[in-house]
């Protein structure tokens, strides 16, 4: 779990505010210098990972993120449709900052993002998602081979999936990095998107919990 809530839920509350406030502060204090200096508005590159730490706990906090693991979320997650993201900066800093990089620290995200899909096999099996929910995840790490022995349809992400992938490249380069234990440029270009449908990922679930395990022994 994220130590982060582990904190007084009043307390997280009350901090997660504050992030927010701080994010929104920054942004017109941008906004508003650029009316005059519009050099200024470069600096929304540097905003973008910044705002995307800070507004974090306040948007699971309101379900906006719903976290299926320590490191595994959904944006915006309904009945129809769950799309999958791999935990924020925030996240790292939290859950992951106590492994180190490279090998260790992927085999954790790796074992976090089985979590994640085993956890969301149980909402199924439990009829608290339906079985005809689409599962979609879109990334520049996938391994093809595996997500199709595991039934995953894959495909190019759009061009706006993608787009988004480079909007958020400074985050993605440093933890992608972290993951490779050395400065490394994750190919976004080549995102692939992953579907599966719901009762199609309980099917898998001998084979995500074989793998899970396997990773568990081995980290």
């Amino acid at each position: 779990m994220n130590d982060f809530y582990k904190q007084p839920k009043i307390l997280v509350w009350i901090e997660s505010i504050l992030f927010l406030l701080v994010g929104l502060l920054l942004a017109i204090l941008i906004i508003e210098t650029g009316y005059s200096h519009p050099v200024i508005y470069t600096a929304f590159i540097l905003y973008i990972p910044i705002s995307q730490f800070l507004f974090t706990p306040f948007f699971r906090l309101t379900g906006m993120y719903t976290y299926y693991s320590p490191m595994l979320l959904g944006y915006m997650a309904n009945d129809k449709q769950i799309d999958l993201h791999s935990g924020t900066s925030f996240d790292h800093l939290f859950v992951l900052s106590k492994y180190k990089s490279g090998n260790q620290l992927r085999n954790r995200l790796l074992i976090y993002h089985l979590e994640g899909l085993l956890q969301l096999i149980s909402l199924i099996e439990d009829k608290r998602l339906p079985e005809t929910v689409s599962i979609v995840g879109t990334s520049y790490f996938f391994n093809d081979r595996t997500l199709n022995k595991l039934g995953f349809q894959i495909e190019r992400a759009s061009l706006i999936y993608r787009i988004n992938l480079f909007i958020n490249f400074i985050d993605l380069f440093w933890m992608y990095s972290l993951s490779r234990g050395s400065f490394s440029i994750p190919n976004l270009w080549d995102a692939k998107k992953a579907t599966i449908k719901g009762d199609n990922l309980v099917a898998q679930k001998t084979k995500l919990q074989g793998l899970y395990h396997k990773l568990k022994e081995n980290r």
